[in-house]
């Protein structure tokens, strides 16, 4: 799969959960990174965030509209959940069959890069994102913003997270940066001459300093 569009959950006036995380917050923060690594794993991105709508009806209806209105072959929504502030985990939800194994390999990938419980792959017929796109979707539920270790895990990880959900979107891995090693810088250093007389090593010093020539009198 080589495009995707991928958008925010919930708008910026049309909240949704809080905690030691703001869903919609973090979702903004987690779409334009993703994006980004999918990029860079040569894969074409439509980023949507919802700056408009004032109801949820109006919301999902923009949201579906965009993702509707591009050329793509996956459409997902970012969100975070809330509710089991003791357990927590990570889930990605669906809607036709198709759509299962995607779902379950992302969840599988978040719950293992941050450590947390996998919830697995979730079929819903009742969210309007999943029902009203018109090529196969999934949606995100990272993690879990009223629990503190998913929360934590989520903060250390962040770049980890995003990097996951862009190489298991894509079935492509990123190559590993490669480790510049800063060498040594080695001083070698010629001795010049050893006089007895301190003068002479003075008259000597200022020749070669008007040549340019660093010197030292030791």
């Amino acid at each position: 799969m080589n495009e995707f569009v991928i958008s925010s959950g919930h708008a910026k006036t049309v909240r949704g959960a809080s905690g030691y995380l703001d869903e919609v917050n973090e979702a903004r923060k987690v779409v334009p990174k993703v994006a980004e690594y999918l990029k860079d794993l040569d894969c074409k991105v439509h980023t949507f965030n919802d700056d408009t709508s004032k109801t949820q009806r109006d919301n999902i209806n923009t949201i579906i509209k965009y993702h509707n209105s591009k050329s793509r072959d996956v459409d997902v929504s970012v969100h975070f959940n809330a509710g089991t502030k003791e357990i927590g985990g990570t889930e990605v939800l669906y809607y036709g069959d198709g759509n299962k194994a995607l779902a379950a390999k992302v969840s599988k990938a978040i719950s293992e890069t941050l450590g947390i419980k996998d919830r697995g792959a979730k079929k819903r017929t009742d969210l309007g994102f999943l029902e009203g796109t018109s090529k196969p979707a999934i949606l995100i539920e990272v993690c879990f913003v009223d629990t503190k270790s998913n929360a934590d895990a989520y903060n250390k990880n962040f770049d980890k997270c995003c990097k996951v959900i862009a190489e298991t979107l894509s079935g492509k891995k990123l190559k590993e940066e490669a480790k510049s090693v800063e060498k040594k810088k080695e001083l070698h250093r010629v001795q010049f001459g050893a006089f007895s007389d301190k003068k002479n090593a003075e008259n000597l010093a200022a020749e070669l300093k008007k040549k340019g020539y660093s010197t030292v009198i030791v």
